[in-house]
């Protein structure tokens, strides 16, 4: 059989309309024929790729299903929850969130910039329920924004609840700014900022606010909240200091798997050793001494040895930990001691060559007292120290040759050390570290259990007018708080533990008034009282006269002394 006959008569030939007439399958009528192979038309071909679109759609369906209540979904909406790529469950996807968001045709940032007026307008006008609705619609447009979650809970728990008179209301209000971060962490499961902004609300707006007392008992018993925050939680994990410190425990654990943490690392990471130590001082507050207060303070103390050992980024790029500094300084030393063996007496010869070198104004205003010096002279005086500053990698550049190489790398290391050390202490300050970890630490000893103890019975019987067991109790307390002092040097020159201690003293010498008895002597605290004093008025200038009716002028109280950078001598370099 011809090729004709398969196709038809093609009279055309090889004509371009015959051609196009058999790549068509067309019959003489020009009516396009099924042809051997086809189906409904289709060539094989075609029938192929629609077979494998259909039998590829059951994979892909399998894969891309979204999850629900009754099941995870398919593998993509696991990947998507398990690395936080989206919102993978359907109950975080919100329709109408979509639907708003599509129907501002690119205008988005423009109806929030109005929503935020509006809700401000709102809150000047006290009309919560149309702010309400404002918050709903902002978060509707921008859910994954990190700032209206945070900008207007701090709005719903601060600025509005303080608009009620009773404190239900209040608190209720403190409770929807609460709930609205926990709906803004539903929409933002990897912004570990979101858990931290509810462990200070929880903690520090529930525990510090003048209801707290009240406030504090009402979300005790608020079972609401926390069966919707983590079922079965017991009655004494029920302190908001607790349970800011699980919410910050939540953002530490974020930020340790790799979500980015947008905002200072360092204040972040120490807000769960302070939720403890605020637990343990609320605990004391209430009256629970003992056991409890003990265990509650040994809490504190794990927290802040976990603070101490983690690893902290600076602005200087160098990762640090808080509880290195002495370990720092330590190696410093250590290395201070070989180049001072490898070049001996090299660093005291370069540091009298420098101040040999001085120009005679500057050797003359160096020998002048710091107190006594002129303003020219102070500047001359700072600038002699620049000139003559001296560091082992400038004495380690005029080594022998056969030990500059070491010389080099020793100095390398020693001011590695001391840098690193520097830096700790900087961060330590920020934070007031060195402060926190004696209080943990002393705190759970014997005397600070009774001094604690024996303060808070003093002020309760004094408030009930039972003078004499007042002062009983601070007179014992006075005696504990005397072995807290010795035993800790930090504590015993910080002005803050000094002005707390003396508001115990002043309230003793009340209680010694109304009983007209005088106020003893030697006092056993008598160090506190005279850190305590208030200064001497200045002189009068020259040349002024001071009218005797003019009351003196009140001069601040001192701020506590000016600590410097503690270094053990051996890890300084060789002086005079």
């Amino acid at each position: 059989m011809n090729r004709q006959s398969i196709h038809g008569n093609d009279s055309s030939g090889d004509s371009p309309a015959g051609r196009d007439g058999r790549r068509r399958g067309s019959g003489p009528t020009g009516k396009p024929s099924a042809g051997r192979g086809s189906w409904f038309g289709l060539r094989p071909s075609t029938l192929l790729a629609l077979v494998g679109i259909a039998a590829l759609l059951v994979p892909l369906s399998a894969l891309s299903q979204p999850a629900d209540s009754t099941s995870e979904g398919g593998k993509l909406a696991q990947l998507r929850k398990q690395f936080g790529l989206s919102q993978a469950n359907l109950g975080d996807v919100d329709p109408t969130s979509e639907t708003i968001r599509l129907a501002t045709l690119g205008l988005k940032n423009v109806a929030v910039t109005l929503l935020w007026d509006r809700a401000n307008h709102y809150k000047k006008v006290e009309d919560w329920t149309n702010l309400s609705a404002a918050l709903e619609q902002m978060t509707k447009l921008q859910p994954n924004f990190y700032s209206v979650w945070d900008f207007q809970a701090h709005n719903l728990s601060y600025n509005i609840s303080v608009e009620f008179d009773d404190y239900h209301d209040r608190y209720a209000w403190v409770m929807k700014g609460i709930e609205f971060l926990r709906q803004g962490i539903g929409y933002n499961q990897r912004e570990p900022r979101l858990q931290g902004r509810m462990g200070w609300f929880i903690g520090q707006k529930i525990g510090r606010a003048d209801e707290k007392v009240q406030y504090r008992r009402l979300f005790k018993a608020d079972d609401d909240f926390h069966e919707r925050d983590r079922p079965g939680r017991t009655l004494p994990e029920r302190d908001n200091w607790l349970v800011g410190n699980e919410k910050y425990h939540a953002g530490q654990q974020l930020a340790d798997s790799g979500a980015p943490l947008k905002t200072t690392a360092l204040i972040f990471h120490s807000e769960p050793m302070m939720t403890m130590i605020n637990y343990a001082r609320a605990l004391e507050e209430d009256g629970s001494f003992g056991s409890a207060a003990r265990a509650a303070w040994e809490k504190a103390g794990k927290e802040m040895r976990d603070f101490a050992v983690r690893e902290i980024p600076t602005t200087w790029d160098v990762p640090i930990r808080l509880g290195l500094r002495e370990e720092e300084l330590s190696r410093a030393s250590r290395i201070n001691e070989e180049l001072e063996k490898l070049l001996p007496g090299q660093f005291l010869g370069m540091e009298e060559r420098l101040r040999e070198a001085l120009a005679p104004e500057m050797k003359e205003a160096v020998a002048v007292p710091p107190m006594d010096r002129t303003d020219a002279q102070q500047r001359a005086a700072y600038a002699a120290g620049e000139m003559t500053r001296v560091s082992w990698p400038m004495v380690a550049r005029e080594a022998p040759a056969d030990v500059r190489d070491k010389a080099r790398d020793l100095s390398r290391q020693w001011l590695e050390a001391n840098e690193t050390a520097e830096i700790i202490s900087r961060y330590r300050e920020i934070v007031n570290f060195d402060f926190w970890r004696a209080s943990c630490e002393s705190e759970v000893t014997e005397p600070a259990l009774r001094a604690r103890e024996a303060t808070w019975s003093a002020a309760k019987e004094f408030e009930n007018a039972r003078l004499q067991p007042a002062k009983k109790f601070y007179e014992d307390a006075f005696v504990a708080w005397r072995e807290v002092l010795d035993g800790s040097t930090i504590l015993r020159n910080d002005t803050i533990t000094n002005e707390d201690i003396n508001d115990y003293i002043l309230r003793y010498r009340k209680v010694l008034e109304q009983l007209d008895e005088p106020f003893p002597k030697p006092f056993v605290l008598q160090d506190v009282v005279d850190r305590t004093l208030p200064m001497a008025p200045p002189p009068m200038p020259t040349g002024m006269s001071s009218d005797p009716n003019t009351p003196p002028v009140n001069t601040p109280r001192p701020t506590g002394e000016t600590r410097e950078l503690e270094v053990p001598p051996d890890a300084r370099p060789p002086g005079p």
